[in-house]
């Protein structure tokens, strides 16, 4: 990073306006730094602070993690509980740490820090907000040239990344005219898809994740009485944070990421233990959540090969696990179970076809067919990974002129694993852009949850202030 004037600003453009984006830009705020700092801020279709996850289309979606694991800040683990204490009502204040909050709640937490950041900043840092989506960046020399979808341009000595989640993939296999089908909504994050119910028809989702699991909850929440379909190629469902049983803690995790683990002495390793758990009726959970933490690690020391056969073939049965969902959802989508309301499929769609209020279609369970008509169709499978196909403009673009690159595996942008620095097609790191979030997917496989992400935007911050002070001759 290089500046031409001491006295000038470090701009510094964060692409993204999230838990991700906003989280940075306070850390960079809250650092005492000399050097002058303007932080452009750009973000479009949510509300600051709260992306798509922390502003939900539906009032009572709750968190899947507990409160205690939700601080923004991994040095204050008990922040966000200290928050809620002075500003909500749950009942049983003791319980705090482990209740679910809303997600709502948390997005109103994420607005008060960004607020409270961008009012008690020191004179020499600066704050524009820009309303607008970034179509493409421009080399120039040392700088980049931000181009907004307005034609308007910004100059920059840092960008960052920080885009989020991408709309789902469309699915292999389906039928491609689905994708034109006015009953089809590939969006299942805007309140569109849960909203104009027709009473007397069906609904297909697919996938059995978290999304889908937040969608029935949107339903439910709107009033929906018919069935519910869910389909995926295993049908696997989503297991509760609650469990009756005694955890079973005889893992040592940290001991595991310290070496070079291959995939097959990782599987043989958690097979193991997984073995003795079942054997004395005890929690086989707490291996995946101590595993966590040192999941990059793990990832990292895994060849090329490995990762493509865990993704391949292991993939679906760690999200199983991994994915857990709050023991107030899972009670809900227990009970619309037990009324054959909820009815999960394992397989395929094999053919779609448009009638006068809604879709005829066909699935392919195992070898058996099943037909129905629902009234829409909503794909809950999951964020796409693969830059080129996410139809993000600008991550296209910069893909295209070979700015960025895919990561392993091609999930999400090739970057350094300590500090989101970019490696370009040419495979040389710029000093001047850089990757947070999902789209370090594939550079350290878990790149989603606030207790990754919070890590992160620290340590981006950090490396970049020490750039801006290094630049500056401080």
């Amino acid at each position: 990073m290089a500046l031409t004037e001491t006295h000038q600003p470090v701009n510094i453009a964060i692409i993204g306006g999230g838990f991700c984006g906003v989280l940075t830009a306070i850390h960079l705020l809250n650092h005492q730094c000399l050097p002058p700092v303007h932080i452009h801020l750009i973000n479009k279709g949510y509300p600051i602070a709260k992306g798509i996850a922390y502003a939900p289309h539906t009032a009572s979606l709750l968190l899947n993690v507990p409160n205690g694991r939700m601080s923004a800040f991994a040095d204050i683990p008990d922040h966000y509980v200290q928050w809620l204490q002075t500003n909500s009502s749950f009942d049983h204040q003791d319980e705090l740490a482990i209740a679910f909050s809303t997600r709502r709640q948390y997005g109103n937490y994420l607005a008060q820090l960004w607020n409270e950041a961008a009012s008690k900043k020191e004179e020499n840092k600066t704050v524009t907000l820009y309303n607008n989506y970034a179509g493409d960046i421009i080399e120039d020399n040392n700088k980049l040239i931000i181009q907004l979808c307005d034609h308007q341009t910004l100059r920059a000595d840092v960008a960052i990344l920080a885009t989020g989640n991408a709309l789902p993939r469309f699915p292999d296999g389906m039928p491609v005219s689905l994708k034109s089908s006015e009953y089809y909504f590939e969006d299942p994050w805007k309140k569109g898809c849960i909203e104009n119910l027709k009473t007397e028809k069906d609904i297909l989702i697919i996938g059995n994740g978290l999304t889908m699991t937040d969608t029935v909850m949107g339903l439910a929440e709107n009033g929906f009485k018919q069935t519910i379909h869910t389909i995926s190629p295993n049908g696997y469902r989503l297991k509760p944070w609650a469990e009756a049983k005694k955890p079973y803690t005889d893992v040592d995790a940290a001991a595991i990421s310290s070496r070079e683990t291959t995939l097959l002495e990782l599987v043989k390793t958690f097979n193991k233990h997984r073995k003795i758990a079942t054997q004395l009726n005890q929690s086989i959970y707490p291996i995946i959540d101590s595993l966590r933490p040192h999941t990059p690690n793990i990832w990292q020391a895994f060849n090329s090969r490995e990762k493509q056969q865990f993704i391949s073939y292991l993939n679906t049965h760690w999200g199983s696990v991994r994915h857990r969902i709050p023991p107030e959802m899972q009670h809900l989508i227990e009970q619309l179970r037990a009324e054959k309301r909820l009815i999960t499929h394992s397989g395929r769609i094999i053919s779609s076809n448009d009638l006068q209020d809604g879709l005829n279609v066909t699935l392919n369970c195992n070898g058996q067919l099943k037909q129905f008509s629902v009234q829409r169709i909503i794909n809950c499978t999951g964020p796409e990974n693969h830059i080129s196909k996410t139809g993000n403009k600008l991550l296209n673009n910069l893909y295209n002129k070979g700015l960025i690159s895919a990561g392993p595996c091609n999930m999400g942008i090739h970057a350094h694993p300590e500090n989101g620095q970019v490696i370009n097609a040419d495979q040389s790191l710029r000093s001047n852009l850089f990757v947070i979030g999902n789209n370090l997917k594939g550079t350290l496989w878990e790149s989603t949850a606030v207790p990754e992400l919070r890590v992160q935007a620290k340590k981006l911050a950090q490396h970049i202030i020490s750039g801006v002070y290094a630049a500056s001759g401080y």
